[in-house]
């Protein structure tokens, strides 16, 4: 089993940037991160399991065009290392983690819509620079805005594993045993629910593109 907070925030680094900024390998789908948090933490079925309700929940997060999705990387490994450092193997920690790691996805996506406007002015030094035909700063600009990304998201996963940690234990522990109860039922009933808003999304897909059949 693997501590270091260091190597996690790592892996959610890598991950979250397969969203929008390099790859497009699928890393950074819930059903993939969170088990390999899991897997690395010594709990790979909690880490399946959390993958799985995010995946189906947030089914119709997809960057498209200026969009800016919440990320459900993050919610995800996030969720996952929460339980597993703190709670291990606890089912209604785990959904507890989930609960509380989705403001943190939300607060981040702040964060990186205001990253991408300071993006722009990137854009404009690599356009002048395609003008110019200076092909070094064309390079200089792609590699500074990959490395100002990554950055944000290595810092802000460090912020969120430990101070949200922190936050995430003493609130547990706070818990009523009424509540602890429903978030144990959460834990069956929250695929359920993600079938049904899949059904649901998958509906309006084919109004949209199948209406006349």
């Amino acid at each position: 089993m693997i501590e270091s907070i260091f190597f996690y925030a790592l892996i959610g680094t890598l991950c979250s940037m397969d969203i929008t900024a390099f790859g497009q390998f699928m890393i950074c789908r819930p059903i993939f991160c969170a088990p390999i948090v899991g897997y690395f933490m010594g709990d790979i079925n909690t880490g399946f399991w959390i993958g799985m309700i995010v995946e189906l929940l947030w089914v119709n997060a997809i960057p498209m065009g200026v969009i800016v999705p919440v990320d459900v990387s993050l919610i995800s490994i996030l969720a996952t290392f929460w339980v597993c450092k703190y709670f291990f193997g606890l089912q209604e920690a785990a959904v507890f983690a989930l609960v509380l790691s989705v403001p943190f996805a939300y607060f981040y996506r702040d964060m990186d819509i205001s990253g991408r406007n300071f993006n722009t002015q990137i854009m404009h030094f690599v356009e002048k620079a395609i003008k110019s035909q200076k092909y070094w700063q064309i390079y200089a600009g792609i590699f500074l805005g990959l490395f100002l990304f990554a950055a944000r998201l290595f810092l802000f996963y460090l912020f969120a594993m430990y101070v949200g940690g922190l936050i995430y234990s003493g609130l547990y522990l706070q818990l009523s045993g009424f509540i602890l109860l429903g978030l144990r039922n959460a834990w069956y009933l929250l695929p359920i629910v993600g079938f049904v808003l899949v059904i649901k999304e998958f509906n309006i897909f084919r109004k949209i593109f199948f209406k006349d059949f």
